[in-house]
């Protein structure tokens, strides 16, 4: 897709996880900057499947278009599915689970990218 965009994509949810991290090993419960970092990742996963629905549109993409429409739409799902899980759990597990959130995404970005240069089977 596009390298610099899935690049600023990975290191924002790495960044999101590590202070994640910080605050779970402060025993702190979710605070406002972690959600405003799952804010920013949520807006740049947006960005990310509309780029990628208009390559798949004009005729680029990988060979598994379903797969990877599953991993594009899947990315924007977890840091919503993190935010609503560290809202509702107020201890530092609700820091645990934006760790968790940051990596996943980081991982199926990683794999959406293998997908796009089919060195990813």
């Amino acid at each position: 897709m596009t390298n610099g965009l899935t690049v600023v994509i990975i290191v924002a949810a790495l960044l999101a996880a590590g202070y994640a991290l910080v605050a779970a090993l402060r025993n702190r419960a979710m605070d406002l900057g972690q959600l405003v970092a799952l804010g920013v990742l949520e807006v740049l996963l947006a960005v990310q499947a509309v780029v990628g629905f208009g390559k798949l549109s004009g005729d680029e993409g990988p060979e598994s278009q379903a797969t990877f429409v599953g991993y594009l739409l899947a990315c924007l799902l977890i840091p919503l599915a993190g935010a609503g899980w560290g809202l509702l759990e107020r201890t530092r597990w609700g820091s645990g689970v934006i760790v968790i959130a940051g990596l996943g995404v980081a991982v199926m970005v990683v794999r959406l990218d293998q997908l796009w240069s089919g060195t990813g089977g």
